[in-house]
């Protein structure tokens, strides 16, 4: 029998982050899964084709060691992002009553029901490892499926008991949330400080815009390599696919340079230095696709691709320097430039783009660099 505790805080807390990440949950578990399972080829490849592809990709999910590690990251990001939730609402006045409500019964029963209430949380990943597990059965995959139960269970059994913690450890009638810091303090450079504005401020997106560019490029890894290493056409498309889903990040980071670092431009460093700082943050931005690259393909093509996605980069910058953070304006634009580049791309001039992006970049940056709007 579920407890009359166990229906408040499913209440408060499980309805109230479903209704929060309504949109978020919405495109991860309705509209991705529909499309790997449920979506029907429209005559292009056999039907039949189409569904060995379809039971390639789910037993990908149930027998690959690194697919389960990626899957196993995206849950405790999901299970981070509902303690962030749960802690913030304890933090809420209204809230306040649970603290002598759930303090009164006994630390197992407080458990108890703060287990069921993360489980409705967590069903949609419960769902898919039931899947998993079933998947597993049939196609005789057994220790993975049962590691992801587990996993799950783990999670949920730790979520529940950080909520005790947090309910029995009242400071001045309120509780602290959760915050997520570095335990170490190292010097900061200049150029890195938009990536801990990215860490400290604006997680959610990053995270997003990681899971997306990453996802383009696995999605393609076979097709990058793998025919004809010469015909870098698809590679290329990728990777611009791939850099044209940072725009959000890109648009923050000029964003953050002229609402918080305005000062900087008064520091004795030249157009030179700043143009190198932002190469050397774009670099390290996309540390992980670089990673990925070189162990998808040959190295002097990794290395030729990255080249060509820091050059993209660096001029969907420079074009904030010239439009401003006009949003309105710079989309369409953006978007130009994409069909642009894409058929420069499709008829060869993968490697010329690149140099033509890399002196425009530079070109746009030198010259509004001090010439930015006071009201921007």
């Amino acid at each position: 029998m579920i407890s009359p505790l166990t229906i408040v805080l499913t209440k408060i807390f499980s309805r109230g982050f479903y209704r929060a990440n309504a949109g978020l949950l919405l495109f991860f578990f309705v509209i991705l899964i529909s499309y790997t399972i449920l979506i029907n080829p429209a005559g292009t490849m056999p039907h039949e084709m189409f569904g060995f592809y379809q039971l390639i990709v789910m037993l990908t999910f149930i027998s690959s060691p690194v697919t389960m590690t990626v899957i196993f990251i995206s849950w405790l990001l999901y299970t981070v992002k509902s303690w962030q939730y749960v802690t913030a609402q304890l933090a809420v006045s209204e809230n306040c009553f649970l603290f002598y409500s759930t303090t009164s019964l006994g630390k197992l029963r407080q458990l108890r029901s703060w287990w069921w209430m993360q489980f409705v949380i967590t069903l949609p990943i419960t769902i898919y490892g039931i899947l998993a597990v079933a998947l597993g059965i049939a196609n005789h995959h057994y220790l993975l499926p049962i590691i992801s139960i587990l996993f799950i269970f783990f999670l949920i059994t730790v979520s529940a008991a950080i909520y005790v913690w947090l309910a029995n450890r009242l400071s001045a009638g309120t509780v602290a949330p959760l915050a997520l810091k570095l335990p170490v303090r190292w010097k900061k450079p200049f150029f890195s400080l938009f990536l801990y504005h990215i860490i400290h401020k604006i997680k959610p997106g990053g995270i997003i815009t990681k899971i997306f560019s990453i996802f383009c490029l696995t999605s393609g890894a076979y097709s990058m390599f793998s025919s004809n290493r010469h015909d870098t056409r698809v590679a290329g498309l990728l990777i611009l696919t791939a850099v044209t889903g940072h725009l959000y990040l890109i648009y923050q980071e000029h964003r953050f340079e002229v609402m918080t670092l305005a000062f900087s431009r008064n520091f004795p460093y030249s157009r030179n230095r700043h143009f190198l700082y932002i190469t050397l943050r774009y670099l390290l931005l996309l540390l992980p696709e670089m990673i990925l690259l070189f162990i998808m393909g040959p190295p002097l093509i990794a290395m030729l691709l990255l080249l060509y996605a820091i050059s993209v980069m660096l001029f969907f910058r420079g074009l904030l320097y010239w439009l401003g953070l006009n949003m309105n304006i710079y989309l369409p634009v953006v978007f130009a430039v994409y069909i642009l580049l894409f058929w420069l791309i499709m008829y060869g001039y993968l490697w010329p783009s690149a140099g033509m992006l890399l002196l425009l970049a530079y070109g746009i940056f030198y010259c509004r660099y001090y010439k930015l709007q006071p009201n921007e």
